[in-house]
């Protein structure tokens, strides 16, 4: 911090030149017009050049300071957005991220349980799966599946073990089984979780062309096509709990499980904040019901 002018210094000059008048920037400020003058005079002594010109008693940014007047201008807005966003997690904001098919599937509907039990949390929802962004603490909350926990500035709470299968609506209840050649259905896949089928044959033995098929840009859109009749998909059973108890997807071969757990990934540092605290608690409550 030796480094830097006096911060005053900088904030007074940067509202002279937003003015482009000492006078206004005082009005501004609250202060007298001497005492802007007197702070513009201590920055240039410390830079040693000057950043206004005096011109027939009116005052003009120099080179120097149009940059710095940039420099500051970003700066503030920074300071203000960071203090902006401490002050609202004193007011419990959450931002909480996960997949599109996880939020889409099976946080929205059930969310509702828990702003009715927290109406003091206001909720915000992302649809990225960049623990990056937890560090920087632009996200508060990730819910992501990952084969297993990572490095010790984040803390993962184990929210479920993954288990996939095959799901379809009732019509093709009768076709398929584990020693059906699966080149021979309509297979549906999601752009997001290419190796899905894949992976769930290796776990089972199962056989067949599993690239081949109708493509959908997300999870929860092939699953609203399998819904409808088109093929088959491969699904995390957690995502289709509710079709599989109203009829209207199925699961003839049951789910499997595989080498991934759905984690949410907090920044370690913030793991004693209530609202952080009380959305876990409800996650871990959410996840171990039945439907």
């Amino acid at each position: 911090m030796s480094h830097l002018p006096s911060l005053r210094a900088l904030y007074y000059f940067h509202q002279a030149a937003l003015h482009q008048s000492f006078s206004r920037a005082a009005q501004s400020l609250n202060v007298t017009h001497s005492a802007v003058s007197h702070q513009i005079k201590l920055l240039e002594e410390w830079l040693g050049k000057p950043v206004f010109l005096r011109i027939n008693g009116r005052v003009q940014l120099t080179a120097d300071g149009e940059r710095l007047k940039a420099c500051c201008t970003q700066s503030f807005r920074s300071i203000e957005a960071t203090c902006d966003k401490i002050r609202a997690r004193d007011l419990y904001t959450l931002s909480i991220s996960c997949a599109p098919s996880f939020l889409a599937q099976w946080l929205i509907p059930r969310i509702n349980r828990f702003t009715s039990r927290h109406s003091d949390i206001a909720l915000t929802f992302q649809t990225h799966i960049d623990l990056e962004r937890v560090r920087g603490e632009h996200t508060d909350i990730l819910i992501v599946s990952h084969e297993q926990p990572v490095q010790q500035d984040i803390t993962a709470t184990l929210i479920a073990v993954d288990y996939i299968g095959p799901v379809c609506s009732p019509e093709f209840s009768h076709r398929f089984h584990y020693e059906t050649d699966f080149s021979t259905l309509p297979l549906l896949h999601a752009d997001t979780k290419l190796n899905a089928w894949s992976e769930w044959a290796k776990k089972t033995g199962a056989r067949g062309d599993f690239w081949a098929g109708s493509h959908f840009d997300n999870l929860t859109l092939a699953i609203q096509a399998a819904r409808s009749g088109m093929g088959i998909i491969m699904t995390p059973q957690i995502l289709v709990k509710k079709e599989i108890l109203d009829g209207s997807l199925i699961a003839p071969l049951g789910f499997t499980e595989v080498d991934r757990a759905t984690w949410m990934m907090i920044k370690a540092s913030r793991q004693a904040e209530k609202g952080i605290e009380l959305f876990r608690r409800w996650l871990l409550e959410e996840a171990s019901m039945v439907g």
